[in-house]
């Protein structure tokens, strides 16, 4: 711009010239002189460096300590685990009780009656139903609409299962309490023996010994940790 015959930008592209310098100046200073400055006195910088460290990151050693304070929490509970699952095999293997072997789907109790459920899941009708805990609460009588089932439950009048105890044979009876009844008089069987389904469903222990029947031919005994009748989940196997 020409202004009385004198050009008044030029000084302004002077000023913004020189801050350029200035700045690359600087910059040049400070790559020069940083290196030396460590050499110079390292611990110094390290003390800046640590002190950079702590303000930016002020909780990354508690952080640490609390993470690795979980995992070791989360080791010892899988070391737990490990030896429950194998101790857990060792009594299967011992007591011929298997795993339930096949696929399960859980299903949802929409209605419940005196000694049968519906539940929110389809089944084929004699397909097993667990109960959560993996135990034998009864079986599909019908298969539903809208992909729900009926499942009789153990203590149906109808309803007929039999009980394996230390290689006997009884049959299942539920009168409110879960026993096992036909058993010969003379097993011999005592409390804690475990009682499965012929398909190696659990029942249950015995929880006394068997006693004999008044015809002294048989004995029952009743049981415990059965199945949980009243739970709102149950299991029904598909395969």
């Amino acid at each position: 711009m020409m202004h009385g015959g004198l050009e008044l930008a030029r000084p302004r592209r002077h000023k913004i010239r020189l801050w350029v310098w200035l700045i690359l100046l600087a910059a040049l200073l400070l790559i020069w002189f940083f290196p030396r400055l460590a050499a110079v006195c390292p611990a110094k910088l390290h003390h800046w460096d640590e002190a950079l460290g702590n303000f930016l990151l002020p909780r990354y050693t508690e952080r640490l300590a609390e993470l690795t304070e979980q995992n070791a929490v989360l080791h010892s509970q899988l070391a737990a685990a490990r030896d429950a699952l194998t101790e857990n095999e060792a009594f299967r293997s011992l007591t011929g009780c298997g795993r339930a072997e096949g696929s399960w789907q859980p299903g949802q109790v929409v209605v419940r009656r005196a000694h049968s459920v519906t539940l929110s899941c389809t089944g084929q009708e004699g397909a097993a139903v667990l109960d959560p805990q993996g135990r034998y609460a009864g079986r599909v009588t019908r298969s539903g609409t809208n992909d729900t089932c009926e499942v009789t439950l153990v203590g149906a009048e109808d309803f007929s299962c039999a009980g394996l105890a230390g290689g006997y044979a009884g049959l299942l009876e539920y009168s409110g309490d879960w026993t096992l009844t036909a058993l010969p008089a003379d097993c011999g069987l005592s409390a804690g023996t475990p009682v499965t389904t012929p398909g190696g469903y659990w029942l249950g222990t015995l929880a006394a010994a068997p006693q004999p029947d008044e015809d002294g031919l048989t004995a029952c005994a009743p049981l415990t940790d059965t199945a949980d009748l009243s739970s709102t989940v149950f299991f029904v196997k598909i395969g």
